[in-house]
C-alpha cells in the first residue's frame, strides 16, 4: 500500500529550511560588516598612534602585513559565519526533529511520518491492513497539526538582532565618517589600499640636497642615496618645499657604519634653508631629518667612496730615432709603466699617457706649468672633446688648440675608465714658441707640448660628480738617464709612533749609472713641502747600495725626537735617492711614503698591551690543546696496561695524535715568540721600554720560550717520533711511553711557567697604566687649582 503523505508536511519542512538559510545569511553578512568596520577603525587608530609617536608613515611592508591580516580575518569570519553554515545539509529528518522539539503536541508523529516516507522510498514495506490504517491515521494527524505551526518559534533571534545592531552601528560609523570627513577615508585608502609611501598631509615639507666641493656644487639624492668622497666634508642642506611652511627648528640624526651616532640642530642658512656639515667623513652614513611635522620616511644614505684616482698609468713611447730604442731589444721598452708618479724618457719623445681610473670618468683636467687641457665626455655615445689652452707667465690663455686625436683610441674610452693623453716632451724652441703664437701654424697639435719637463696635475670627475680634491701629480721629464730605483721598508715600527721614536730603515737602492746621494724626506701633514735629512752613510757612486740594520756600516735610522712633534701629527717619511747624471740631472727618485701617526706613550703602550693579551690567549689555547693531548695519551697507556689482550693499537694512535699536536704547537709557539720579539723591538724603537719590561720580556718569556723550542719541544717531538716508528714497525726501542709522558709533562711545566710570567707582565702593565692615569688626574687637578687661585686673585684686585 502506498503511503499518502500530506503536502503540508513537505511545505512546512521546505519553509523551515528556507528560514534557516535566511537567518544564516543575515547574521553572517551582519557580522562581516561589523568586522570590516572594526578593522577599519583599528587600522586607522594604529596609523594615528604611530604617526603621533614617530611623525612617520607606517612602513609599507608593515601596512601590507596589516592589510593581509585584516583580509584574513574578514575571510575567516565570512567562511565561519556564512559559507560554512550554508554548506551544512539540512535533512528532512533533522528539520522534523527540530519541529518535534519545539512543538511537543506533535508527539513524534512528524518524525514518524518523515522516517516512514524515507523508508518507503528506499524499500516499500508490506504491512497488514491494520498496520496500514494506523500509519495512515498518524500521517493524517501530523498533516492536520503542522497546518497550525509557526516556524518562527524555532529560532532564537537574539544573536541575529545583536549582529544586525552591530552591523548597523558599523555601517553608520563608516557612512558618517565618509560624509563628515572624506579625507579620513582617502587617507586610509592611500595608507592601506594604495600602499602609498607618503600619505600624511603635512604642514611642513623639506627636500634634502648636498653641497660638495669644489665650487659649492649642489647635488641631489637619487632614491635617498648619494655617493660622497671619503675623507672630505659633507654639507647637508634641507630646503623648504614649495607650498610648505618652514619649521622653527630642524634636527638631523645620523649613524655611521661604525655605529658612531650624532644628533644636532641644523643651522639656518638663508630663507627656507638649513645647513649642517660633517667634517672629514670617512665612513658610510645614514641620517634622518625632522622638522615640525616632517620626518624623513626612510633614512638617507651617504655612501663614501674613494675619490676617483688612477689605478695604473703607463706611457706608450715613440723614442727619437737617434736612441735606437724603437727597435725591439734595445734600450727601454716602448711601453713603460709610470711608477712613483714620475716618468723619465729621452728628450723629444712623443708618448701617449694611458691610464685606468677607479671609476667611470666624465671630465678630466690636466694642468701643467704652461698649459691647461680639458677633456669632457658629455654622454656615453658622444666622442670626448679635448681643448688645450697654452698660458703665459701670468696664467692668461695665449692660444687654444683642439686636439686632433690622430693616435689610436679615444681620449676617454666608451666605459669612461681609460684615458689616453698624447704628449710631446721637447726642448726645441721653435716647437715650444708656436704653442703660444696665435698666428703661427703649430708643428704639433696631436696633444700637449711639454717644455723639457713638467709636473702634471690631474683632476678627475666621475659620473657621480665626485672630484679628487687632491690632484694626481705626474712628473714627466725628458732625460738621458733613468731615475734611480728605490725599495725601502721600516723595521720594528708600526703605523703609530711616539714623539721620541727612531725609525730603522732597510732597503735597496740602484741606478744604471750610479748613485750619488740618499736622504730621508719627511713632512707633516699640514706642511706643503718635505724636508730632507741626508743619510749618515752615502752610496758613494755605487750602482747598487743596500741599507741593512745587520751591518753598522750601512744601517740607517730616522730620529723623530729632534722634530719636537705634537701628539696627533701625521708624519710622512720616505727616502730620496739621487743619481750622478751630469748631463740632464741630477735626477731624484722617492721611495714608498710611510704615513706615521704620532701618539702618546700611553696610547702606544695600550696598543702593544692589547697585542700581548692576544698573544697570551693564543698561548693559553696552545697549553690547553697540548694538555688534552697529554691526557689522551695517558688514558691510552692506562687502558692498554689494564687489558692484557690489547695489541697496542690505542697507544699507537695516541702517539701519532700527540706527535701531530707537538709539531703544530711548536710552530705556534715559535710564532708567539717572534711576535713578542716584535713587540719588544717596537717598544725599543719608540723609546717606551723600561729595564723591567725589557728584562721581563727577554728573560721571562722570549728566552725561556726559545729554550723550550730548542730543547724540550725538540726532545719530546723526537722521542714521540721514535716511539711512533717503533710501534708501527713493531721494533724494540729504548724510548718508552712513560718516558714520552714524562717529556710532555716537563714541556707543559715549562710552558705553564712562561704563561705565569705572561700574566705577571699583564698585571705589571695594568699597574703602570693605573699609575699613569693617577698622574694625569693629579696634573689636571693641579692646573684647575692654579686657575681658581688666579681667578680669586683677580677678584680681589677688582
Amino acid at each position: 500500500m502506498d503511503l499518502k503523505i500530506p503536502e503540508q508536511i513537505d511545505q512546512i519542512l521546505s519553509k523551515l529550511r528556507a528560514a534557516i538559510r535566511r537567518y544564516v545569511v543575515l547574521r553572517g553578512v551582519a557580522l562581516v560588516f561589523t568586522v570590516v568596520a572594526i578593522l577599519f577603525w583599528i587600522t586607522l587608530g594604529i596609523d594615528n598612534v604611530w604617526f603621533g609617536l614617530t611623525r612617520l608613515e607606517i612602513p609599507r611592508s608593515v601596512r601590507l602585513a596589516i592589510l593581509l591580516i585584516s583580509l584574513s580575518v574578514i575571510v575567516l569570519v565570512f567562511y565561519q559565519t556564512l559559507i560554512r553554515q550554508m554548506l551544512v545539509k539540512l535533512r528532512r529528518r533533522a528539520l522534523a526533529l527540530l519541529l518535534e522539539r519545539t512543538f511537543p503536541e506533535l508527539n513524534d508523529r512528524l518524525i514518524t511520518v518523515v522516517e516512514l516516507g524515507e523508508k518507503e522510498i528506499a524499500q516499500p514495506a508490506n504491512r497488514g491492513a491494520l498496520s496500514n490504517k494506523m500509519v495512515q491515521k498518524t500521517i493524517d494527524d501530523a498533516g492536520r497539526l503542522v497546518d497550525s505551526l509557526e516556524t518562527s518559534r524555532v529560532f532564537n533571534f537574539g544573536p541575529l538582532r545583536t549582529a544586525i545592531v552591530l552591523a548597523s552601528i558599523a555601517v553608520v560609523s563608516l557612512v558618517a565618517t565618509a560624509a563628515a570627513s572624506p579625507g579620513t577615508m582617502s587617507h586610509w585608502s592611500k595608507a592601506y589600499l594604495k600602499l602609498a609611501e607618503e600619505y600624511w598631509d603635512r604642514k611642513n615639507g623639506l627636500e634634502i640636497v648636498s653641497i660638495t666641493q669644489p665650487g659649492d656644487r649642489v647635488r641631489e639624492f637619487q632614491k635617498r642615496n648619494l655617493t660622497h668622497a671619503a675623507g672630505t666634508d659633507l654639507t647637508i642642506i634641507a630646503r623648504v618645499q614649495e607650498g610648505k611652511t618652514a619649521p622653527d627648528q630642524v634636527m638631523i640624526s645620523y649613524r655611521t657604519k661604525t655605529d658612531a651616532r650624532g644628533k644636532a640642530v641644523m643651522a639656518p642658512a638663508g630663507q627656507g634653508q638649513f645647513r649642517y656639515t660633517i667634517g672629514n667623513l670617512v665612513d658610510d652614513l645614514q641620517f634622518t631629518i625632522t622638522g615640525g611635522d616632517f620626518t624623513t620616511v626612510e633614512p638617507y644614505t651617504i655612501t663614501t667612496v674613494p675619490e676617483p684616482s688612477i689605478i695604473s698609468m703607463l706611457a706608450n713611447c715613440t723614442f727619437p730615432e737617434y736612441t735606437g730604442w724603437n727597435q725591439s731589444g734595445l734600450g727601454d721598452e716602448r711601453e713603460q709603466v709610470i711608477g712613483a708618479a714620475e716618468l723619465n724618457v729621452p728628450m723629444e719623445t712623443t708618448l701617449v699617457l694611458q691610464a685606468e681610473s677607479t671609476s667611470p670618468l666624465r671630465i678630466v683636467r690636466i694642468l701643467g706649468r704652461r698649459f691647461e687641457l680639458t677633456i669632457e665626455k658629455k654622454s656615453v655615445n658622444e666622442e670626448p672633446v679635448a681643448i688645450c689652452r697654452y698660458l703665459d707667465d701670468l696664467g692668461v690663455a695665449r692660444r687654444e688648440v683642439k686636439l686632433t686625436q690622430k693616435f689610436s683610441g679615444p681620449l676617454i674610452s666608451e666605459d669612461g675608465r681609460k684615458l689616453a693623453i698624447p704628449a710631446l716632451i721637447t726642448q726645441v724652441e721653435s716647437t715650444i714658441q708656436t704653442c703660444f703664437d696665435k698666428v703661427a701654424e703649430s708643428s704639433y697639435d696631436d696633444g700637449i707640448v711639454i717644455d723639457r719637463e713638467d709636473q702634471l696635475s690631474i683632476l678627475l670627475e666621475d659620473v657621480d660628480q665626485i672630484v679628487n680634491l687632491k690632484p694626481i701629480r705626474i712628473h714627466l721629464r725628458g732625460v738621458a738617464d733613468e731615475s734611480p730605483e728605490v725599495t725601502t721598508r721600516l723595521v720594528g715600527i708600526g703605523r703609530a709612533i711616539t714623539r721620541k721614536a727612531f725609525l730603522p730603515v732597510e732597503g735597496e737602492l740602484q741606478d744604471d749609472y750610479g748613485l750619488i746621494s740618499a736622504a730621508f724626506q719627511y713632512r707633516l701633514e699640514q706642511q706643503p713641502e718635505p724636508v730632507k735629512l741626508p743619510l749618515k752613510n752615502q752610496p758613494g757612486g755605487t750602482q747598487f747600495y743596500e741599507i741593512s740594520q745587520q751591518d753598522d756600516a750601512t744601517s740607517e735610522r730616522f730620529d723623530v725626537l729632534p722634530m719636537d712633534l705634537e701628539v696627533g701629527n701625521i708624519l710622512y717619511l720616505n727616502l730620496a735617492v739621487t743619481d750622478n747624471d751630469t748631463i740632464n740631472g741630477p735626477h731624484t727618485t722617492l721611495s714608498e711614503t710611510f704615513r706615521l701617526k704620532v701618539v702618546t706613550d700611553e696610547e702606544l703602550l695600550s696598543i702593544l698591551h692589547q697585542d700581548e693579551l692576544n698573544l697570551r690567549r693564543r698561548f693559553e689555547q696552545l697549553i690547553e690543546e697540548l694538555t688534552r693531548s697529554r691526557d689522551d695519551f695517558a688514558s691510552a697507556l692506562t687502558e692498554n696496561a689494564d687489558d692484557s689482550t690489547d695489541d697496542s693499537l690505542p697507544v699507537g694512535d695516541a702517539v701519532q695524535r700527540s706527535l701531530n699536536t707537538l709539531r703544530k704547537d711548536s710552530v705556534e709557539a715559535d710564532a708567539i715568540r717572534v711576535a713578542f720579539e716584535s713587540i719588544q723591538l717596537e717598544m725599543v724603537n719608540n723609546r717606551i721600554d723600561t729595564p723591567q719590561v725589557r728584562v721581563r720580556l727577554q728573560s721571562k718569556i722570549i728566552d725561556p720560550l726559545s729554550e723550550l723550542l730548542k730543547n724540550e719541544f725538540a726532545t719530546t717531538e723526537e722521542h714521540f717520533r721514535l716511539l711512533d716508528f717503533a710501534l708501527r714497525e713493531d721494533n724494540k726501542t729504548e724510548i718508552t711511553p712513560d718516558l714520552c709522558l714524562n717529556d710532555i709533562d716537563g714541556l707543559l711545566s715549562g710552558l705553564r711557567q712562561i704563561l705565569l710570567e705572561m700574566r705577571k707582565l699583564e698585571s705589571f702593565q695594568e699597574v703602570i697604566e693605573l699609575l699613569k692615569g693617577i698622574i694625569e688626574e693629579e696634573k689636571a687637578l693641579k692646573a684647575q687649582t692654579e686657575e681658581e687661585r688666579k681667578n680669586k686673585l683677580i677678584d680681589l684686585l677688582n
